[in-house]
């Protein structure tokens, strides 16, 4: 019942962590949000339930695994590298900036062979289903946004650990140079 006081943007915001999750570790969740938006949209306590369960145990299970960040545990930032510099660009709340960043790894992902073009579909269709974002207000321009992304605490030198999609509900970490992400 606490969920249905919130402002509706909060709950756009979260829905970008639930599609994350599912992105990270189960593709039959994803399937799931695809089948129940309008039951995450009209704020269905049995849906809401059941994704909020899922994405605490998807990231309990995640963090307990790896509770130093050494390995899996940056599995977690799947696409918050780019969203968090879309956010400090452009000032637009962390959800939203997530799904764009969520998007932008799909993107990478494609281009690196791991992500078919049906599942980059699926990925955007349920994110602006969902009213997420899927793309930035291109005035802010990519040199603030690449910026930011310099400034990353995953960056290693001219690399970042970047988390790439597998498919829908797999994730894998790539190092990548700053430069190749810019490219894509």
């Amino acid at each position: 019942s606490m969920l249905k006081t919130l402002p509706k943007d909060e709950f756009i915001n979260g829905f970008a962590e639930i599609v994350k999750h599912s992105l990270i570790a189960d593709s039959e969740m994803f399937s799931y949000i695809e089948e129940n938006v309008n039951g995450m949209k009209s704020v269905n306590t049995d849906v809401l339930e059941y994704l909020v369960s899922k994405s605490v145990k998807i990231k309990a299970d995640i963090v307990m695994a790896d509770e130093r960040e050494k390995n899996i545990r940056r599995k977690l930032n799947l696409g918050h590298t780019f969203g968090h510099a879309v956010e400090k660009a452009t000032g637009i709340s962390h959800g939203k900036a997530v799904s764009i960043g969520i998007t932008y790894a799909a993107s990478v992902s494609v281009e690196k062979g791991l992500l078919n073009e049906s599942e980059f579909q699926r990925i955007i269709n349920l994110l602006k289903n969902l009213d997420l974002p899927v793309s930035w207000n291109e005035d802010t321009g990519t040199d603030l946004i690449f910026d930011a992304i310099s400034k990353d605490k995953k960056k290693t030198g001219d690399h970042i650990d970047f988390v790439l999609m597998n498919g829908i509900g797999d994730v894998v970490i790539e190092k990548l140079s700053i430069k190749e992400l810019k490219k894509i």
